[in-house]
């Protein structure tokens, strides 16, 4: 029964995909679904980008080892949400696809570009390629096949209905995935609490166990530094990352994409909790649970019974397709926009025969992005481990000159590339084992940048400015 919900659900998402084909006339359409999206669909696009499987089966699992101090790790996806709202209004009117343009844009500088494009890709398919691997376990979990063949029939699904569709196909799916993912997961939660004889209950049980003091308290007992760590490198590539922008820049308007950030935010506390809940009853259920990566997964299965649960994992299947296609079409954009068309397109890109080649274009990048990323995860893990450390080199390359870039008119070429190569260097001496002062390197790195970036703008300000005059 659980199967076949799933199977469903699956071949009802890719139908929509292909039926959104129909929409895809140009490059406009295919990658930021015709800048027409309004208040409902990007709200919906935007949370089912941060709510998947890192979310869902990340913090369930955080939260059966550390209890409530997981909920922190969404805290910071939505405050950076609500931060992204400040930048907004710096980029009305700008007609771009990725956020690396604005880098061009901002610097007049067409390296800087390349450098941050290089970087922004390398982060996004070394974060796709763990969402095949995250879909894989969890299907295999379900006694659905090994890992690896798991994998790749998910990710076949999620690549060919995205190519097929493009951010059109995957608007409308995240908006139906994110009301399947709430809904299922908050019915599971309060199944098990009922189940278990409510919440006091549960805490209990779970005190008859060796667990942190700070368990059931967010606040309570936890080191600031910790939280402080804990939010910040999410809170840092929200505010640069391309699969949020793209959402944005998808809006209809400023005025759309800025509402749609501020409800994304409050959406994504509400819902967020659930996980954080069936991690924490999930070790009062089963405390000997050794892949605790698995433990929302299990609560469902043993908590409920076959139809809801087949829902429920449905569900999660939702939340980790949404974040897979999101993170997909962001690489494409890169690919076609900040390399095809940027370097290597001679034709005018408003003919329409232009267009028809940036479409097909388009839709074959996100095949072979998405194989690549398959691949990756499957037959070259040491490469995957070499991409994940790429999300850091991201944030601390590509953080300094986007924000200060935005926020800042003083800051300079000169700046944004000596943030750049000095974020690059500040992550190199923290793997060789250099301390920041106790901060985690991947912060460290990015905010040393930022001082950089400032210092070497304000000597140089006023020589740029005279040149460009």
């Amino acid at each position: 029964m659980e199967l076949a919900i799933i199977v469903l659900y699956l071949a009802a998402i890719f139908g929509v995909g292909i039926y959104c084909n129909k929409f895809n006339n140009n490059i406009d359409d295919y990658l930021l679904a015709g800048r027409r999206l309004g208040v409902g669909l990007a709200t919906g696009t935007l949370v089912a980008t941060y709510f998947g499987g890192g979310y869902v089966i990340g913090v369930g699992s955080e939260a059966f080892e550390k209890g409530m101090s997981a909920y922190w790790s969404p805290i910071a996806g939505a405050l950076g949400i609500l931060a992204v709202c400040l930048i907004l209004k710096r980029m009305e009117g700008m007609n771009v696809y990725t956020v690396t343009e604005i880098v061009e844009n901002r610097y007049n500088s067409p390296l800087l570009r390349v450098l941050t494009t290089i970087l922004s890709l390398m982060a996004l398919v070394g974060i796709l390629a763990g969402q095949v691997t995250s879909a894989g376990s969890i299907l295999s979990s379900l006694g659905l096949g090994n890992p690896t063949t798991c994998a790749i029939i998910v990710a076949a699904f999620f690549i060919g209905f995205t190519a097929f569709g493009g951010l059109w196909a995957v608007t409308v799916t995240d908006f139906i995935q994110i009301i399947v993912a709430a809904v299922g997961l908050i019915t599971a939660a309060v199944v098990v609490l009922v189940q278990a004889g409510g919440w006091d209950a549960i805490v209990a049980q779970i005190q008859n166990y060796d667990v942190p003091s700070n368990y059931f308290n967010l606040i309570k007992d936890t080191e600031p530094s910790y939280v402080l760590w804990l939010i910040m490198p999410m809170f840092i590539y929200t505010l640069i990352g391309q699969d949020v922008y793209q959402r944005l820049f998808a809006a209809k308007d400023t005025k759309t994409a800025y509402k749609s950030a501020v409800l994304s935010c409050i959406i994504l506390l509400v819902i967020c909790f659930f996980p954080v809940l069936l991690g924490m009853a999930g070790r009062a259920m089963f405390p000997d649970m050794e892949v605790s990566s698995m433990i929302v997964p299990t609560v469902i299965r043993a908590a409920l019974p076959p139809v809801l649960s087949g829902f429920a994992l449905a569900a999660i299947i939702a939340a980790v397709v949404s974040t897979a296609d999101s993170i997909l079409t962001a690489a494409t954009s890169h690919v076609v926009n900040d390399i095809y068309v940027r370097y290597i397109n001679k034709d005018d890109p408003d003919k329409p025969e232009t267009q028809k080649k940036l479409l097909n274009l388009s839709k074959l990048m996100t095949l072979i992005v998405g194989i690549v990323a398959v691949v990756i995860a499957l037959a070259i893990p040491s490469v995957l481990t070499v991409l994940n450390s790429s999300y850091t080199l991201f944030t601390a390359g590509v953080f300094a000159p986007v924000v200060a870039g935005l926020l800042w008119k003083k800051a300079t070429k000169a700046g944004a590339f000596a943030g750049l190569f000095s974020g690059l260097a500040f992550v190199a001496l923290g793997w060789s084992g250099f301390s920041f002062f106790g901060i985690p390197s991947d912060i460290a790195s990015s905010l040393l940048a930022l001082v950089v970036l400032i210092v070497v703008s304000l000597i140089t300000y006023k020589a740029e400015e005279k040149t460009a005059a």
